[in-house]
């Protein structure tokens, strides 16, 4: 079984956009996926469930020792089961910051939850632009991560207050547990249009990750709203578009592990190139 994160530091990239259409397009190569939102806004289960999102979820499975499966939710979609993020979760993370109770053990309390976790080829898990204790849990937890980005004048902004912790985060992984290195399966590009900034930062970005970030790129359009409020996936709501066609790109790259090696110190080999995530030239094309 893999587990991938859908992480960015920096808010409004399509992470939870990503982790809805990575898990439907999963599907529709066969795979039995479980999408765990993590994320208290509770946007990816709003995506399948758009008239509210369960009342239990994942805060329910860390405060009363449930399992994964148990606080599942099945989806109209066969193959593809939801978790959602409870009415709870914020306070877990809160509690994940002390050291009483869920504070204590807090960064393997996801990856129990895995452990004992079956009936699924992929688990992904949205998780929230802001670094918590729970977003740190879940990197100890998972296998690799998945960065969405979009072309915007900050875009290389966010992955700097993410890469220090993926880096640390995969040091303690390889020194005290037997999880492994933790891998970037992917750069995937989102929101693009045609304006020459939009242009300019997609080549950035591309030079600072370099054969990780996915070939096809997932433009903006107004269909992912129409498809959010629907509560169905873009992939199946625009099924010919140039986006759903992205995230089945994205999709079968992920299952052909194309990316999957690429460990996380990459950050830091692109952050020894001394490329500047934003430079005058884009403050001014702003």
């Amino acid at each position: 079984m893999r587990s991938v994160a859908v992480t960015n530091a920096k808010g409004g990239v399509g992470k939870s956009t990503t982790a809805i259409n990575l898990a439907a397009a999963l599907v529709e190569l066969d795979q039995r996926v479980l999408l765990v939102d993590a994320d208290p806004s509770g946007n990816a289960a709003l995506g399948y469930f758009p008239r509210g999102a369960p009342e239990i979820g994942l805060a329910d499975a860390l405060l009363e020792g449930s399992g994964l499966a148990d606080v599942a939710m099945a989806t109209e979609y066969p193959g593809l089961d939801v978790v959602a993020p409870g009415d709870r979760l914020g306070n877990c993370s809160d509690q994940m910051g002390g050291v009483q109770g869920l504070g204590q053990g807090r960064e393997f309390r996801i990856r129990r939850l895995l452990k004992g976790l079956t009936g699924y080829d992929v688990v992904i898990f949205d998780t929230s632009p802001v670094l918590t204790p729970l977003n740190v849990a879940i990197l100890y937890a998972v296998s690799e991560i998945m960065i969405p980005i979009d072309p915007c004048v900050a875009a290389l902004a966010g992955v700097r207050a993410l890469e220090d912790l993926v880096r640390t985060v995969s040091e303690f992984r390889l020194e005290f547990t037997d999880a492994g290195p933790l891998a970037i399966s992917g750069v995937l590009i989102t929101r693009v249009d045609r304006t020459l900034v939009s242009k300019q930062i997609e080549a950035e970005v591309r030079n600072y990750f370099g054969p990780i970030v996915h070939e096809m790129v997932v433009p903006a359009s107004v269909k992912f709203r129409e498809a959010y409020a629907r509560g169905m996936p873009l992939i199946h709501y625009d099924r010919l578009s140039p986006a759903a066609s992205a995230y089945r790109a994205a999709a079968q790259s992920f299952l052909e592990g194309r990316a999957a090696e690429a460990p996380a110190a990459a950050l830091s080999e692109a952050e020894n190139e001394d490329v500047d995530p934003v430079d005058s030239e884009y403050r001014e094309a702003s």
